[in-house]
């Protein structure tokens, strides 16, 4: 661990004040001098107005700095940035519109091919995304005559079994009318078959898809590996008793579906199954007209019966449903009955909401992973090369892969001798990673200095052996790596002013001691203000969100988050916490997207209720900034149902300090967390900056546990503010300048 984590070093910042003359006098000799702008009216209502939310009041004190002179004044010169970046987007925004209208008129022209109806509304999605009037886009014949065409076209691609482009084009519709989720239940039931083909006759889609991508002129698919693909082994040890405890925990839902509600989904998602055609590869029975048609019939003979049952199912009703359609089943199509079950209560999970469901034994492993910080691997990062290969991104620091000399760029060839090429990430994630302690054979391919007869580097192969163990994931990162450790950030975005950067990519069970770390150090140098990023963060951990909050949050009997429960129950298990609100003093950003989902919307949204003006009328100096939030604000309980199988169930909707619903309900028009100030990015500039962000973050190590120059991607995170790449940061910069230099000023010993 780094030496500023000295338990001495750390006790003397924490009591020295955060913004003493020592620290307003400038850092430490050596680092650069601000050249402190006077205290103007601009300078406090650039921040007063960005908490207001007044985007006019803003922009007009924006101007006001930016008048200054900018060779005297630094913040002048970060103002006039911004302005200029700000006019870039708008003029981008501009030429980017006239773009994609001509490639929406290209797509209509001549005649309407699916691939061509897929073409424009890609693009009318795009101008949905670009446009400042979105209703009045929707308004616009020429857009609803294209999603009338696409309907009709997806509808009759499903009827002749083309589900593929039936899919994409329900997808579309269902992302262009998404707020009214109109074509909601017809994008979840062509998933659903997908879904299914997925399963058990993957080579079929992978089919499905390489003609599509062919057909779409675009470059054909790997060739299939049909590496882990097999539904019998992945589907074996279910059995009606898993269904049964999934179905009992089903009564837990926070909105009280009755179990007749989830038992039609079950059986609606059997028929799906029945009459999916692709199936028939796997299940041969479903090509015969008349098994097939009779127990299509029965499952509408078992529909017809609960829909006519006016009290709430009980468990006998429930297994007799189930014993029926098993029977039925083994009397006419003979579908496995491990792969009924398993289409039953998917269907039947998903009636409760899109977060509950049955983690089956085949998914426990993936889903382990994704909601721990650590997990049994290897420790490497990959993704896909041009040409479709597993590549290296990195190994992390520590870790088997990088002390054993897996370097960035490396192709992963084979896996325990097994052809890994074609297999899916997922699937490569499954195949490297397994139990705690056993080895793993990784054969890579490498590039190396000598050159081949063509011209290009040679390459060679080489087994390493790895023995998987526990992988810790940092979630708190800095602005800029200034090291070769996973912890080794230079956590200043504006180091003379002292502007502190972290960023949560998510809340795992060391998030709040990882952030504790960040701000001892910035406070042995001086903290004057914060940003903090919660930006595509996708959630975690509640204690995690609640301890977080409470760095920021100093008072001591107000509420972080509570619980709605079943008939609107109101609850508050918040775990006992002292607040230690080590950020409570000084001016804070923070940054939300539509990226940003539960655990960070609590964060985000407890922070904000508890800010100066705000309804609770707390004592936080704080501003949000982005776009709105993404609307995940509920509890999912988890229980083991078998020794090998689990279940989620949504129980609780959280509620925040100002006893707002974070969930977005069905038919809600408000939800998530609104930000103060909303700075908008275009399409281009969010993917921009999110794959600099990610290259900059890249550790690139060899086996010594150095930095390989020949292998550092140029990523400068100084170009997202710079080059105009990342608005919402660059405001957030401006704002905090600005304060900063007003608190300066009101410190500043008169003249």
């Amino acid at each position: 661990m780094a030496h500023w984590l000295r338990t001495s070093l750390v006790s003397a910042a924490l009591c020295a004040s955060v913004l003493s003359p020592a620290l307003l006098a400038g850092r430490a000799q050596g680092q650069a001098q601000v050249v402190a702008a006077a205290d103007t009216g601009a300078n406090r209502s650039l921040w007063f107005s960005a908490r207001e939310g007044n985007w006019d009041r803003f922009h007009t004190a924006l101007a006001e700095i930016a008048g200054n002179d900018p060779a005297a004044d630094g913040l002048a010169r970060s103002a006039m940035s911004l302005r200029h970046n700000i006019e870039q987007r708008e003029a981008e925004r501009l030429r980017r519109q006239g773009e994609v209208r001509e490639q929406f008129a290209k797509a209509l022209e001549g005649e309407q091919t699916d691939i061509g109806l897929s073409k424009a509304l890609r693009a009318a999605i795009e101008l949905q995304l670009l446009s400042t009037d979105r209703e009045a886009l929707l308004a616009d014949q020429q857009i609803r005559e294209v999603i009338e065409k696409s309907e009709r076209a997806a509808r009759e691609a499903e009827t002749r079994a083309d589900l593929l482009t039936s899919f994409e084009l329900f997808s579309l519709l269902n992302t262009m009318m998404e707020e009214s989720g109109v074509y909601k239940a017809d994008a979840r039931r062509l998933s659903q078959r997908l879904e299914m083909i997925r399963l058990y006759v993957p080579e079929t889609l992978w089919t499905l898809r390489n003609e599509r991508q062919i057909a779409a002129g675009e470059t054909p698919l790997p060739p299939y590996n049909k590496f882990g693909d097999d539904f019998e082994v992945k589907l074996a040890s279910i059995d009606q008793t898993l269904l049964r405890r999934a179905f009992a925990r089903a009564r837990l839902h926070v909105e009280q579906v009755q179990l007749n509600e989830v038992m039609l989904g079950g059986l609606e998602s059997v028929r799906t199954m029945v009459t999916t055609h692709h199936l028939r590869q796997a299940f041969p029975t479903l090509a015969e007209d008349s098994p097939r048609e009779q127990f299509i019939q029965a499952i509408d003979t078992e529909i017809a019966r609960v829909n006519a049952i006016s009290t709430p199912m009980d468990d006998a009703q429930i297994e007799m449903v189930i014993d029926r359609v098993r029977r039925a089943n083994d009397q006419t199509v003979r579908i496995p009955a491990p792969a009924l079950l398993h289409e039953l209560g998917n269907g039947a999970m998903g009636r409760l909401d899109e977060f509950s469901g049955i983690i089956w034994p085949d998914e426990v492993r993936r889903f382990n992973k994704m909601t721990q910080s650590s997990f049994v691997g290897v420790g490497i990062q990959i993704e896909y090369d041009e040409l479709s290969n597993i590549r290296v991104v990195t190994p992390l620091e520590g870790t088997p892969a990088q002390r054993a000399g897996i370097h960035p760029g490396d192709i992963i060839k084979r896996v325990d001798g097994r052809n890994i090429f074609g297999l899916t990430l997922d699937q490569a994630v499954d195949v490297i990673t397994g139990p705690q302690g056993t080895n793993v054979t990784l054969t890579i391919e490498r590039k190396t200095d000598a050159q081949a007869d063509d011209g290009n580097p040679q390459k060679e192969e080489k087994d390493f052996v790895l023995r998987r163990s526990v992988i810790n994931v940092p979630t708190v990162k800095g602005w800029k790596r200034n090291g070769d450790r996973e912890d080794d950030w230079e956590w200043f975005v504006d180091a003379p002013r002292g502007i502190g950067y972290v960023r949560l990519t998510q809340f795992s069970e060391n998030s709040s001691r990882e952030l504790d770390n960040a701000v001892r150090a910035m406070q042995l140098t001086g903290l004057n203000a914060l940003i903090l990023d919660l930006r595509f963060n996708p959630g975690g951990l509640l204690d995690q969100a609640v301890k977080i909050s409470r760095r920021f949050i100093k008072t001591s009997g107000g509420f972080v988050v509570m619980m709605q429960g079943p008939g609107g129950m109101i609850s508050s298990p918040e775990y006992t916490i002292p607040s230690q609100a080590r950020l409570a003093d000084i001016p804070i950003v923070v940054l939300i997207n539509e990226g940003s989902a539960s655990a960070s919307e609590i964060v985000s949204g407890a922070i904000k209720a508890y800010a100066k003006g705000g309804p609770l009328k707390g004592d936080l100096d704080v501003v949000v900034v982005g776009g709105r939030s993404f609307g995940k604000g509920s509890v999912q309980n988890v229980w083991d149902i078998t020794s090998n199988a689990k279940v989620k169930v949504t129980t609780q909707y959280y509620m925040l300090p100002d006893r707002s619903i974070i969930h977005r309900r069905p038919g809600a028009a408000a939800w998530g967390v609104e930000p103060d100030l909303k700075v908008e990015m275009l399409p281009k500039q969010t993917a921009d900056a999110l794959l600099l962000r990610r290259n900059a973050d890249i550790l690139a190590l060899n086996e010594g546990g150095r930095t390989q120059a020949d292998f550092i991607k140029e990523a400068n995170p100084d170009d997202l503010i710079t080059k105009g790449l990342d608005l919402q940061l660059e405001a957030a910069l401006v704002m905090l300048q600005s304060k900063v230099e007003s608190m300066r000023a009101a410190q500043a010993p008169p003249r």
